[in-house]
């Protein structure tokens, strides 16, 4: 950490000066290539993986807990895979493609893990094409030409190319509305606001603080998923979720109960309980890393790691295809919304937020551990996808067993960083059955579902399992016929008839990108959210550079880092990686990208991230004075603001008002106002003293 420290101090000032300079820019140096042996890797898990999760943290879900889009894209990137393999297997065919099979002297893994590749390579330019460069990378670090268009079903690249074209085509117009960017085509309307419980037994958005003094209202995700062509051969409209009865007010006494049962395991949260409702919150760790487990456990080829993920991607569509029906069909209300209109302001003992323990609280100020999906309550859709991929597994790999661990430091929460678990915490998951009971129950444990939805789910979900495999076991075996592309199913004639009969719902306004949850708040400026456990991260003392300081913030991140973690500095300005593979380290600038409030990179191995500060020009071109016998008096209402000219930290100083003044550049005074100190412009007051 010092040798870092010295290098910074003895070159980066020259450098961060002539960035800011120039608007703060950087030409990024490329690390040193590694010559590769295709044959080799595993693709999926080696390759496409690794690249695919970050951009999924980036553009689709920065709390990786969006399910329905998240596992859209991983099946149909599987989708693709899984077909560029087929003519390589001595009896599978493809799911959307039907390349003629290949003589068993061209089965090598070379070719087989090409021709994946290129599926791979054209799903991801086609479900996510602005991202073409990283998705071009992904090829020709391995060797392979991404600008390579052939169709020659006897070649590799012409396979995974027919594969992956197919893999588009065919999910295109499914249901999802990918060519309208997943947005509801079905005219869900919320019958409540964010604001008023019209209805208490029916879904209430919830108000989400997005920054300091910003809010946005929750938007039910995806309800179109309802009427999405499924993988498995079965009509969703053929199943029926039992009605939520408890859910319903008019039935107060058990209306009442089902609230006072969550309230009940909110004042019991062990630690287990909330790290494993964060595991399964997190859709890429605890779906997808549990199968890469067994997967690498088993020591499967690539070609059926792929076939693998594609089935467990699949049975966990389709089960969300019939839980969203369901949800759209009964709106149920989430227990917040319950708590709230069954107690008020009565107090109520619960998990009283990050850090305060169980205690007695208002109900209305009762929140749940972690924050509530973009939808209605119930069945649970978690819950399905958990019970799904587990039965689809199970089949895949003959057996129950998964001894998968999940390691988590002491105080690696995401929702109570620093503090739980108050000792190293390891998570243990024999069986699938173990994973899949857990998952559901994990869902109560978070306050988010009542303990009947998870019932609900756990008991229909495993059927998807089953009906995926049956289909893939066709796919494998040869006999599945060629599939037609997708087309959306009609919509559901219940919920049809139903909204014909409902008053005018209210209009709310549109919601926008979730504020991320993060593992690990490193400090108050410092967040980083790690796809895999195993991560430590170390905030650097930036002390010693004197005015540069103020302008920069580090971390160094060490341990497990194969798939990658996600870092956001509060606060603007450009990214710096120190690689720690390199003596000295190699400094290269990251792709940054915007959180609320934050700026943020992706980084997939261990080393430093430094945060360059957009205002460490102004702090270095404004030398600070300081001040001793100095007063101003504010002319009118002034921002308080965390640096000269820098970034307003919620605080307004009123007119009039009289402060003294401890220090000074030509633009900004230096005040203490309210117990905070910070920094005010010294165009808008009236200096009296020695403030020159």
């Amino acid at each position: 950490m010092n040798s870092l420290l010295r290098i910074i101090r003895q070159g980066l000032v020259a450098l961060l000066l002539a960035a800011l300079l120039t608007g703060g820019s950087l030409t990024a140096q490329n690390l040193p290539g590694h010559p590769v042996d295709l044959a080799q890797l595993n693709p999926l898990i080696d390759i496409v993986l690794p690249k695919l999760y970050p951009i999924i943290a980036m553009d689709v879900s920065p709390s990786l807990g969006d399910a329905t889009l998240i596992n859209r894209i991983n099946m149909v990137v599987a989708l693709g895979m899984m077909d560029a393999a087929a003519p390589y297997h001595e009896t599978a065919v493809g799911m959307y493609s039907r390349s003629p099979r290949r003589p068993e002297s061209e089965r090598t893994d070379f070719n087989i893990n090409s021709a994946m590749l290129y599926g791979a390579y054209q799903v991801l330019q086609g479900l996510l094409p602005q991202r073409d460069s990283v998705w071009r990378a992904m090829l020709s670090e391995q060797g392979l030409d991404p600008d390579d268009r052939s169709s020659d079903p006897s070649t590799p690249v012409g396979i995974g190319n027919i594969a992956g074209w197919g893999a588009v085509a065919g999910r295109l117009r499914d249901g999802m509305n990918q060519l309208g960017h997943y947005q509801d085509n079905t005219g869900y309307m919320p019958v409540n606001s964010a604001y008023v419980l019209r209805d208490p037994s029916r879904w209430q958005p919830g108000l989400r603080l997005q920054g300091t003094g910003v809010y946005t209202i929750q938007q039910f995700v995806t309800p179109q998923l309802a009427n999405t062509e499924p993988v498995g051969a079965f009509d969703p409209r053929e199943f029926r979720a039992r009605p939520p009865i408890a859910s319903d007010a008019e039935n107060w006494e058990a209306y009442q109960e089902q609230a006072d049962a969550v309230l009940a395991v909110s004042a019991e949260l062990t630690e287990e309980q909330k790290l494993k409702a964060e595991l399964f919150d997190n859709k890429i760790l605890s779906l997808g890393l549990s199968f890469i487990h067994l997967a690498q456990e088993r020591n499967w080829s690539p070609a059926d790691t792929a076939r693998g993920y594609f089935l467990k991607t699949a049975a966990a569509l389709d089960g969300s295809i019939v839980t969203w029906q369901e949800k759209a069909r009964y709106d149920a209300v989430r227990p917040f919304s319950a708590i709230r209109h069954i107690y008020g302001d009565e107090l109520v003992r619960a998990w009283g937020g990050p850090g305060a323990g169980a205690g007695e609280i208002p109900a209305s100020q009762w929140r749940s551990y972690l924050p509530e999906a973009d939808h209605p309550e119930y069945p649970s859709g978690s819950t399905c996808g958990c019970y799904a991929q587990a039965q689809a597994v199970r089949r895949f790999s003959g057996a129950d067993e998964l001894n998968w661990t999940v390691a988590y430091p002491a105080g690696s929460s995401r929702i109570e960083p620093g503090l739980s678990p108050a000792e190293d915490l390891t998570l243990r998951f024999a069986t699938w059955t173990d994973f899949a009971r857990d998952c559901g129950q994990s869902r109560v444990w978070a306050g988010v579902h009542f303990p009947a939805a998870v019932e609900a789910s756990a008991a229909v979900c495993g059927g998807f399992g089953d009906l995926a495999y049956e289909y893939f076991s066709a796919l494998m075996d040869g006999t599945a016929p060629e599939r037609p592309l997708a087309q959306p199913l009609a919509a559901d004639p219940w919920l049809t008839a139903a909204r014909a009969q409902e008053p005018e719902p209210i209009v709310v306004a549109p919601s926008t990108t979730p504020t991320s949850e993060s593992c690990r708040a490193v400090s108050e400026s410092i967040i980083v959210t790690a796809v895999n456990s195993g991560v430590e991260c170390h905030p650097l003392d930036m002390s010693g550079l004197g005015l540069l300081e103020s302008g920069l913030d580090a971390v160094k991140l060490s341990g497990e880092l194969s798939l990658g973690a996600q870092i956001c500095f509060r606060a603007g300005g450009s990214l710096i990686f120190f690689d720690d593979a390199s003596s000295p380290p190699i400094m290269t600038q990251l792709a940054t990208y915007g959180l609320p409030d934050m700026v943020c990179g992706w980084i997939n191995q261990t080393g430093t991230v430094m945060l360059i500060s957009a205002d460490l020009g102004k702090a270095v071109g404004n030398a600070v004075r300081p001040l001793s016998e100095c007063q101003v008096v504010s002319l009118e209402y002034l921002s308080f603001r965390d640096a000269p000219g820098g970034r307003r930290i919620g605080i307004v100083i009123p007119s009039g008002h009289r402060l003294t003044a401890t220090a000074r550049t030509p633009g900004s005074f230096k005040v203490q106002y309210g117990g905070e100190v910070g920094w005010i412009s010294a165009d808008f007051v009236r200096a009296e003293g020695a403030c020159a």
